[in-house]
């Protein structure tokens, strides 16, 4: 009986490996072009095919960086039935049109097929000058004729709400552009380098909200592209560079006839329009930034611009030894929160402190950074008596009246009690979760069988005593040590920065899983893009303010880092920028950003050690 089962097992499973088998052999990925040659202003279509006997996921097509991308990518699907067998295939096609003369491949696509991943073979185009014809002339001469239309009739600009601010204060940029033609579609594709601020993007409507505005006596359409709070984190001359979005414009066409034919088919009714791809930059904005008065500055400050409040409590003011008890700090108020440092606060010998859980509850809405942080400080008493936590200060920089203040907060007076059952003796290297068994671990003596000694053998000498002579200085030594060694560890931040950047990373990318799940599109992009720029900074121990790609670029390869993978963080960031502004997204393309995210942290963790 047992043989007949392992046969039949057997033989299934050869039936199922060969039926995969066979799945995967039969299958096919190809790429194929309509021509291999063609003209300047010549359009041309690249398909990606796959066939067999089962559909493909996670379609990756290459960069078309070469080209511009008309159309696509359209998809198609066919099924054929021959002598039984059932085969069927999927296209993805797109219309390219080339940016300029010369020799240019196509890198390969790929698609998951059978728990294989398959790639195309690179394609190769040949882009020529053409031939001149008169037609072309006339053609090219009216597309000149178009661009300087658009030109006269399209344009940016930044609007920042002051030129003049302090080192730390709020300076709110405003990307608009100014059509006076009718603009179909966008893209941003040069987001402008902040070197020397901290910024974080303010809510703007999805849906692009047109106003008019009246210029040089001419009626705009007025829509705001991106609005920015910046903070500068130097004095000095600061420039905004300029920000570039390339817009499809779809602009009316005339027949050159002059007869009534001609005049007839002019008329609007006939759609006779051509959509044409136009690049539009702002112009640089300079920033004057002030430093900060070095007069009276309380020692309390920490370079925190704005104006705040400040509140702290405990959660009881009565408690017993061994009991934690929760210290709460919030500051609230408007200014970059999130530069916040934790205040210094003086908490009494006999009492265990931790390090701050910090909450953040910040809104950028009305065009301002505002809210509060909140720092949470659990306390354990360690000896029984009356504790008092003294008040402490917050400083910061008042801008409306120019000046630092420093607000107090008040004094605590905590009563700890003894607790009953338990001996109050300092326990060191407690952990949280261990607080929760602390008078539990010390019992009572037990009673019970004693060991005896002779009468008149002294103590004093024996191998017993020098134990227990040695064993405290062994101990004290040890305790020593340890403590040594975890206030190098803690001091050492920029070592804790890395240890800690990928996990960090980790979670962002968990939490932007989510969002690609839900199709939260401007929230997946921010938080790819949040998880990518703070693996780098804790990596290579830069500030907020100093990330910069050129900056990074320099590092990575002082490091090591393969050029590859530091050109395709490059565009990987990039592209999360653009992505979030841009009118419409892909979840195809949002599941490859993701993809190429954990593929680039792994690379480049793999490649700095």
């Amino acid at each position: 009986m047992i043989r007949h089962w392992s046969f039949v097992i057997c033989y299934w499973s050869l039936i199922i490996g060969h039926c995969s088998l066979v799945f995967a052999q039969d299958a096919s990925f190809t790429a194929s072009v309509d021509k291999n040659r063609v003209a300047m202003g010549e359009q041309f279509e690249i398909t990606f095919e796959l066939t067999g006997m089962g559909s493909g996921k996670n379609f990756r097509p290459p960069s078309f960086n070469d080209f511009l991308v008309l159309s696509g990518p359209n998809q198609s699907t066919s099924m054929q039935i021959i002598n039984g067998a059932v085969s069927s295939s999927i296209s993805y096609s797109y219309i390219l049109q080339p940016r300029s003369e010369g020799t240019f491949t196509v890198g390969p696509a790929t698609i998951e097929y059978g728990g294989k991943q398959l790639h195309t073979q690179p394609v190769t185009i040949e882009v020529t000058k053409g031939v001149p014809r008169p037609k072309q002339q006339a053609r090219q001469s009216e597309d000149a004729n178009l661009m300087k239309q658009i030109g006269d009739n399209l344009f940016m600009r930044i609007m920042v709400d002051k030129t003049r601010i302090y080192q730390g204060e709020q300076l709110t940029a405003t990307y608009k552009i100014y059509a006076r033609v009718n603009v179909v579609n966008y893209k941003m594709s040069k987001l402008p380098a902040l070197t020397g601020f901290w910024s974080e993007d303010l809510e703007v409507p999805k849906q692009i909200q047109l106003t008019n505005e009246i210029v040089n006596g001419k009626q705009y359409r007025v829509g705001v592209l991106r609005k920015v709070a910046l903070f500068p984190q130097r004095s000095g001359t600061l420039q905004l560079d300029p920000m570039e979005v390339t817009c499809v414009v779809q602009m009316r066409l005339r027949r050159r006839g002059n007869d009534w034919f001609d005049q007839f088919f002019n008329d609007p009714f006939f759609g006779n329009v051509k959509n044409v791809e136009y690049k539009v930059q702002s112009d640089p904005v300079t920033i004057s930034v002030v430093p900060l008065p070095t007069n009276n500055i309380p020692q309390s400050f920490s370079g925190v611009v704005g104006k705040f409040s400040l509140e702290a409590w405990l959660d009881k003011r009565q408690t017993t030894v061994n009991e934690p008890v929760t210290l709460k700090v919030k500051i609230s108020g408007r200014g970059n929160l999130k530069l916040l440092e934790a205040p210094q606060i003086i908490i009494p010998a006999d009492i265990e402190r931790y390090d701050p859980k910090i909450s953040d509850n910040i809104s950028n809405q009305g065009g301002r950074i505002a809210g509060s942080r909140t720092f949470e400080y659990l306390l354990i008493p360690r000896h029984a008596g009356e504790q008092r936590i003294p008040s402490f200060p917050f400083s910061f920089f008042e801008i409306e009246k120019k000046e630092y203040a420093t607000l107090t907060s008040p004094e605590f007076l905590l009563t700890v009690e003894k607790a009953s059952g338990t001996v109050s003796t300092p326990i060191v290297g407690i952990s949280k979760e261990d607080v929760k068994l602390l008078g539990e671990d010390i019992r009572f003596i037990k009673s019970g069988s004693i060991s005896l000694r002779r009468k008149g053998e002294s103590f004093v000498g024996s191998a017993i005593f020098y134990a227990c002579s040695i064993s405290p200085l062994l101990a004290f030594a040890g305790f020593v040590f340890y403590v040594k060694k975890h206030e190098k560890v803690l001091g050492d931040v920029a070592a804790l920065r890395i240890r800690k950047a990928r996990k960090i990373a980790q979670k962002r990318l968990v939490q932007a899983k989510r969002y690609l799940q839900s199709m939260k599109k401007e929230e997946f992009y921010a938080e790819v893009s949040r998880a990518l720029w703070g693996y780098i900074g804790d990596k290579l121990s830069l500030s907020p303010a100093d990330l910069s790609l050129e900056l990074v670029r320099q590092r990575l390869e002082s490091r090591g880092v393969a050029n590859e993978a530091i050109t395709k963080l490059g565009s990987t960031i990039e592209q999360c920028e653009y992505a979030r502004f841009a009118p419409s997204a892909d979840s195809l393309e949002m599941d490859q950003v993701f993809s190429e995210a954990i593929e680039l942290i792994a690379t480049i963790e793999e490649q700095l050690r």
